[in-house]
């Protein structure tokens, strides 16, 4: 007897099944298995398993009129699940609940389910007197990972070369799909009925050109036997269950990036989510026509037929029916074309939308005909790679009057101002509505590009007075662990406030805001997002990684900053205060910068560094600290014969480079202009911590900057900064702490 909690999910539940067969070919189950939860009376499983694949009424019939209807007799409410055949051959699966008074078989969506249920859904079925419909179990990031790991492994090992795994994967899915699991697997025929099952299901589909995309090498002897290992796995994770609940193909497609290097077609796909996210945001409905013009493997339109699906209140076949004629993608890459209707197939679309062709040349391609446009175009990599403004531009044609287009860009193309001219052109005839600035993780591990989500409406000149909402989307429920994305364990999901937010134009600072948007400005988020004091656990966070890259300065250079000290005491050196330095007119420009209390402008008088280090060509080295826009090591850039140095101390804050990374500055030194240089007040007093605390808030704000949007004194000088007795106690305590290092580090040349 096994009981349930003893088990995580279906896949170990299914390694303790496996035995060996009396013949040793493959593997095989034990005759007979109850799973219950306890050893009172409670839901039993029971499980009978028969070794021929034929055998699975059989199975079914010993299940519930023997064992099950003895588990119903002694009060257990029981589910009989027969299982017949091997791994290495076929494994058939039903699952029987005794329902008015007879045996009946569990469904989803109108069909028998082929899997064994998991704990908690027998727990979920026997509950319930009445229920007889159960989705299959979507597996949690790591255990898909995990799996794409082992197939990815088994397809090495039978040479399958990188870039053709994914079409492989696709092919098998949609083999398994299409014949319902029916697939021979021995390695006589495997191949030939994978291909073969390829090919039925794209001629139903009316696709027979895109066969050969999803085609396995039928003369590749190693794979033949052993792909009944990827169909089994496959089976395991019921990806070739027809769902809207989870795009299994796009993401498995996702997974084996990390197996070629980023990506092997110059494409990276939109995150499933942010996919729902874009359909959320355009709100988008059942009877809406959907144009994706370079569709990928096709997860925005899947997002789309979700929301239809749970929108439309009916039942799985009318939904399907209703968004047949409503979605259209293009993709003129092959395999991804390919992809793309297998995975609208695995959605139950049997009338696929996907057309292998280029949007720009298609002769079909949709004009004035479309409700809503969600696309990630491609981002070029070369000068002759279409640019993502004609794919927007693109997308605009096809859609009518008052249409809406959720769109993927590069941050750069909202903020440059090379690209005002572009900005201005599509505010001429279009309004922009919202504008969303995506985690930074958001493609990682394939790709690092900083990225936006644009949302217009078509056809309605932007009216400047209109306010347009701005989201810094933050947390999207997952973080970066060992190369794959999972769930965070804090649960951080700012997703839904995201869509609420721009549909209904919150304000809130440090998370969204709203403005009247000219032609030609920049559609940054941070430009128009008001600041907020940092969350305290973020701030703390941030002071901690300030002060150790602080005290990593002092252990790296320890040498040099005593030789400093000793230049300077000896009169080698001369420092002054920063403002003895400057000319009247750039302490004029400081004073009118805005200063409300409570915030960067209001506790400091705020400078740019020094133009005479612009360039440091030709400056000799020597042993004067010279401070400049990186990260490492409190910014320090090396030593240079360089005079006067600035008297500390003093935060200063990378305008380029390390753009926002903001560091407190405690020895004397000189500083590149394409730093700020942060005074305090004459008549503001801001002690050592307070100079802390604020750098952090600082850095925290850094998300606002990037290369296309500088950072500058007025930029940052309405920053608020949090002020707390026990914070700044914390920092105090914290600053002694490390000051006894980097001191003690010192002395070590001081003494010399």
């Amino acid at each position: 007897m096994i009981r349930q909690n003893e088990y995580k999910s279906f896949p170990e539940l299914a390694d303790i099944f496996r035995g060996r067969s009396k013949t040793g070919k493959g593997d095989a189950f034990p005759d007979f298995l109850v799973v219950t939860s306890g050893p009172t009376v409670r839901p039993v499983m029971v499980i009978e398993t028969k070794a021929k694949e034929d055998a699975l009424p059989q199975a079914l019939h010993e299940a519930s009129e023997i064992y099950g209807a003895a588990c119903l007799e002694a009060g257990h409410p029981v589910l009989a699940v027969g299982v017949s055949g091997q791994e290495n051959t076929t494994i058939r699966v039903g699952v029987l609940k005794f329902h008015l008074g007879e045996w009946k078989p569990v469904k989803y969506e109108n069909n028998p389910i082929s899997w064994i249920p998991t704990p908690a859904d027998v727990d979920s079925l026997l509950s319930s007197p009445t229920l007889m419909d159960l989705a299959p179990v979507i597996p949690d990031p790591e255990v898909l990972a995990e799996r794409a790991d082992l197939i990815n492994r088994i397809l090495r090992e039978a040479n399958i070369k990188d870039e053709f795994r994914p079409a492989y994967v696709g092919a098998m899915m949609l083999a398994l799909w299409h014949t319902k699991g029916n697939l021979r697997r021995d390695p006589r025929y495997v191949l030939r009925d994978i291909n073969a099952a390829c090919e039925e299901a794209f001629k139903d589909a009316g696709k027979p050109e895109l066969a050969r995309s999803l085609h396995v090498d039928e003369a590749n002897a190693k794979l033949a036997a052993s792909a009944w290992r990827v169909l089994s796995t496959l089976e395991k994770l019921n990806v070739a269950t027809s769902s809207f609940a989870h795009d299994y193909l796009g993401q498995l497609y996702e997974t084996f990036f990390r197996y070629t290097g980023g990506n092997t077609i110059g494409q990276y796909f939109t995150p499933r989510h942010i996919a729902r996210m874009m359909a959320d945001l355009c709100e988008s409905t059942p009877s809406d026509v959907v144009i994706d013009p370079a569709c990928g493997t096709g997860g925005f339109l899947i997002a789309a037929m979700q929301r239809a699906y749970d929108q439309s209140s009916l039942r799985y076949e009318d939904a399907i029916e209703l968004v047949r004629e409503k979605l259209i993608g293009y993709e003129s890459e092959p395999v991804t074309a390919a992809l793309a209707v297998a995975n609208m197939l695995l959605r139950g679309d049997g009338k696929t939308g996907i057309r292998k062709e280029d949007c720009f040349t298609a002769t079909d391609y949709p004009v004035n005909a479309c409700d809503i446009a969600l696309m990630n175009p491609p981002f070029p990599h070369k000068k002759t790679d279409v640019p993502p403004e004609r794919f927007v531009e693109r997308a605009l044609e096809a859609l009518r009057l008052r249409g809406r287009i959720a769109v993927i860009l590069p941050t750069s193309l909202t903020v440059k101002k090379e690209n005002a001219g572009w900005r201005k052109q599509i505010l001429t005839h279009n309004t922009l509505l919202g504008v969303v600035q995506l985690p930074d993780e958001l493609f990682q591990p394939y790709a690092s590009a900083t990225t936006t989500v644009v949302l217009l409406e078509k056809g309605i000149p932007h009216d400047a007075r209109r306010e347009t909402a701005f989201v810094r989307l933050h947390y999207d429920g997952l973080t970066l662990k060992k190369g794959i994305r999972v769930p965070r364990s804090d649960g951080r999901n700012q997703v839904p406030d995201t869509v609420d937010a721009i549909v209904n134009k919150r304000v809130i600072p440090g998370f969204s805001g709203v403005a009247a948007i000219q032609p030609g400005d920049e559609w940054a988020p941070g430009a128009y997002i008001p600041s907020a004091p940092p969350d305290e656990d973020e701030l703390r966070t941030s002071i901690d990684e300030l002060l150790r890259r602080w005290t990593s300065f002092y252990i790296r250079y320890a040498r040099e900053v005593a030789t400093q000290r000793k230049a300077i005491a000896n009169g080698e050196i001369d420092v002054h205060p920063y403002r003895n330095l400057l000319s009247d007119a750039k302490r004029s420009n400081a004073s009118n910068l805005p200063a409300e209390p409570g915030t960067i402008g209001g506790m400091f008088d705020i400078y740019y560094g020094m133009k005479e280090l612009h360039s440091r060509e030709g400056i000799p080295p020597g042993d004067s600290l010279i401070i400049s826009p990186t990260e490492e090591y409190n910014g320090c850039y090396g030593w240079l014969t360089f005079r006067p140095l600035i008297e500390p101390p003093f935060i200063t804050v990378a305008q380029t480079g390390s753009i926002g990374e903001a560091f407190v500055q405690t020895e004397p030194c000189a500083v590149n202009d394409d730093c700020l240089v942060l005074l305090p007040k004459p008549d503001v007093d801001v002690p050592l911590a307070g100079l802390v605390v604020a750098a952090a808030a600082i850095r925290l704000e850094r998300w606002r900057f990037n290369y296309g949007r500088k950072l500058t004194p007025a930029r940052i000088a309405s920053f608020r900064v949090p002020t707390s007795g026990d914070l700044e106690r914390w920092v105090e305590d914290r600053l002694d702490a490390w000051a006894k290092i980097c001191e003690s580090a010192v002395d070590v040349y001081s003494e010399a």
